[in-house]
């Protein structure tokens, strides 16, 4: 880093206001530091003896539609300022449409502004041989031209000059400081190192928003904006859906190509996590990664599921989270490349038939047909950006017993038998209307089985559903029989079904809080639906608490991942969660991962379902029982003392630990202290909602 200075001498030079040829000896540097105070210096300026003119001694001035840093670059220069004894205006350059610029008394052009000295001095910093990080004049004209991330560091260098200039502004004269920008990272393009990148893309809002953002964070790395590496994104419509492709060129150019306006925003995204190592945890929580971006060989994925829904507050909260992790079922603007959009999401049938929530309709009776039907065209004719509909049973085992219902199920073999012949009539009657329109319907519980005669239609969407299933062994485990009859469901439709989307449940839905270990089965999981045939995803989570006291975090970010890439490696996913837990939970993180591993490695001894305590699930022998429960206290304490700025994060993902203690050691006072914490986290106790009013806590909270 090399400070250039140029001294400017002459009779051209003008002289500062009175107060400032009045000044004796000038104060020492001014240290500025974001969002601090500006120390007092020890050093006063004498009172002016002549008669002080109207007006302040001098006027900061910025644009108005600067930046952050910017902004506060000037508001640090004004204290500074003040600290020196003067009085300070801090305005913006706005002016009515039409209007002259008045200069205000003193001005100090802090960033872009549109005054002539501040476009002049941004110009000489544009055609300068390599980049700067500011440009300072300090004299006749008073400026700070500066990229952000030195603004800061160049009004601190100009009120140092400044001051300076206050003992005896004729001999200082006109003074110009420059700082060349070093560039911590490069971008390397077929063995050609850039420190500059051009950003092109096509005219779609997307392709706009995609080129935006890797503008944005190739910027926060520290790349300038300019001739050197050429990167262009478009759209390439003989890709599927969703997917994209990465070609670097001979000279420096690389290609982003989309299959839709999707595919171009997540090549983008694509392009910073693969060859950049950004990562994208949470929002708020993102890392920008380290060293020179190499784009040695091209890159392209296709996307397996078409579908890929989250369902944790914490991430599909956030439209820009949800993009940036390739979710595409939640309300996302065209301009960030749209979503999948239901016609109402499930358990639909009493809505659009008309009949009770509480049973089955009759799928045999041809008024209720029409009426389902004419609802159905209703709602498309609303809303033409609805691309599935879902026609799915009531969330009950309470189906139609009368003679036709019977016969049909007897036929087929399976209580789907009634319901997908009846789907398929609703299917058939919109498809030469709404061609690109899916109807949605669950194999859930009674009807969960794949019927022996009538398949599906080609715009017909089976959404199987994994309710009753073992969550601490994978799918494919072939000593898991309590899964082996959803293996042999999820094979039978396959067999007959182009499109099957999952249902799945992926935390305790009777308890919240409580550590969840299926860690080692969501991967495996995740894989053997794509080798089956499943084109979309919908892993059920905390769907209602607005937090986690649990892992939730981690397993949003997990998901999303696997959702996007269901056939990474064993190697690949466990490197996801550790950087993630690293991320987190800070320094501490290799605690929580043992915990993670021993929570995993004993729920693998037992089948566990979405509503077991882990108290039925982690076998602890009683005689271990207290050097256990000592040894995962201490390692919590032990994330705790290495958390840094993440300790709220390992505190409230801590509760979910105090909630299996407690089922091992019930404790009254312990327990009083964990609801209070629980309730003041705002995370919610089950799906159903709250604890009763008093429970039992000298009990464990399995008995609550």
């Amino acid at each position: 880093m090399r400070i250039k200075r140029f001294g400017i001498g002459g009779a051209a030079v003008l002289l500062l206001l009175t107060v400032f040829a009045s000044c004796g000896k000038g104060p020492g540097p001014v240290q500025i530091e974001p969002g601090n105070a500006v120390p007092e210096t020890t050093e006063t300026i004498p009172d002016a003896k002549e008669e002080k003119q109207e007006g302040p001694d001098c006027t900061v001035v910025r644009g108005d539609n600067s930046t952050k840093a910017v902004t506060d670059a000037a508001v640090a220069l004004r204290k500074a300022l003040e600290d020196m004894g003067l009085t300070v205006d801090l305005k913006t350059d706005w002016v009515k449409r039409g209007e002259e610029i008045k200069p205000y008394p003193g001005e100090i052009l802090v960033g872009p502004t549109n005054r002539p000295e501040s476009g002049e001095l941004y110009a000489r910093m544009e055609e300068a041989e390599e980049p700067l990080d500011y440009l300072i004049s300090v004299g006749d004209v008073m400026c700070v031209a500066c990229e952000d991330d030195g603004a800061m560091d160049a009004v601190t260098l100009f009120a140092e000059e400044y001051a300076k200039r206050l003992t005896d502004a004729e001999s200082y004269g006109q003074q110009s400081f420059e700082r060349e920008h070093v560039f911590e990272r490069k971008l390397i393009v077929g063995g050609r190192e850039f420190v500059r990148v051009s950003c092109t893309a096509g005219k779609s809002g997307p392709e706009q928003y995609a080129a935006s953002e890797l503008k944005k964070y190739l910027k926060k790395m520290g790349f300038y904006e300019g001739e050197g590496a050429q990167i262009s994104l478009s759209l390439d419509l003989n890709l599927s859906r969703d997917s994209y492709e990465i070609t670097p060129g001979e000279n420096g150019e690389i290609s982003i190509t989309g299959g839709n306006g999707r595919g171009v925003i997540y090549g983008a995204y694509a392009f910073l996590e693969k060859y950049a190592g950004v990562r994208f945890f949470m929002p708020g929580l993102e890392s920008l990664g380290s060293g020179d971006i190499l784009v040695d060989e091209g890159f392209s994925h296709d996307m397996i599921f078409e579908m890929r829904q989250s369902d944790w507050q914490c991430g599909n909260g956030d439209t820009d989270w949800c993009v940036k992790n390739c979710v595409n079922q939640r309300e996302i603007p065209a301009s960030k490349g749209g979503n999948i959009k239901y016609g109402g999401f499930v358990h639909t049938i009493a809505s659009l038939s008309g009949t009770s929530p509480d049973a089955q309709p009759c799928f045999s009776d041809p008024e209720i047909l029409d009426t389902v039907i004419a609802n159905v065209r209703a709602m498309l004719e609303k809303d033409p950006s609805i691309t599935i509909v879902s026609v799915s049973q009531n969330d009950n085992q309470k189906y139609c017993t009368c003679s036709k219902c019977r016969e049909i199920d007897r036929e087929e073999g399976s209580h789907m038998g009634s319901l997908l012949r009846f789907v398929n009539a609703v299917a058939e009657d919109i498809e030469n209307d709404y061609p690109d329109v899916i109807i949605d319907t669950l194999a859930y519980q009674h009807t969960r089985q794949a019927p022996k005669i009538t398949k599906p239609r080609d715009n017909v969407c089976i959404r199987l559903c994994s309710i009753e299933c073992c969550f601490s062994h994978p799918l494919n485990d072939p000593d898991c029989s309590v899964n082996a009859a959803f293996k042999k469901d999820i094979e039978d439709w396959n067999g007959i079904c182009d499109r099957i989307y999952i249902w799945d449940y992926v935390t305790c839905f009777s308890y919240y809080v409580e550590t969840f270990p299926n860690f080692e089965v969501l991967r495996e999981n995740m894989r053997f639906f794509a080798e089956h045939g499943v084109k979309g995803m919908y892993p059920e989570g905390n769907y209602n608490s607005p937090q986690s006291g649990e892992f939730g975090e981690l397993r949003c970010y997990l998901l999303a991942k696997l959702m996007a890439d269901p056939m990474m490696s064993d190697e690949e996913y466990h490197a996801h969660m550790d950087e993630f837990l690293a991320a987190y939970y800070g320094e501490g993180w290799g605690e929580i991962r043992q915990y993670i591993d021993w929570a995993c490695a004993l729920a693998a001894k037992k089948h566990m379902n979405i509503w077991n305590p882990m108290s039925s699930v982690l076998s602890i022998k009683r005689s271990e029982r207290d050097q256990v429960l000592s040894r995962w206290d201490k390692a919590w304490d032990r994330a705790e003392e290495l958390a840094g700025d993440r300790l709220d994060a390992v505190k409230r993902s801590r509760l979910q630990w105090e909630c299996v203690r407690l089922m091992f050691s019930p404790d009254a006072e312990r327990a009083r202290a964990f609801l209070a914490e629980i309730e003041r986290q705002n995370i919610r106790w089950n799906e159903w909602g709250a604890l009763p009013d008093s429970p039992n806590l000298s009990a464990s909270p399995a008995n609550w």
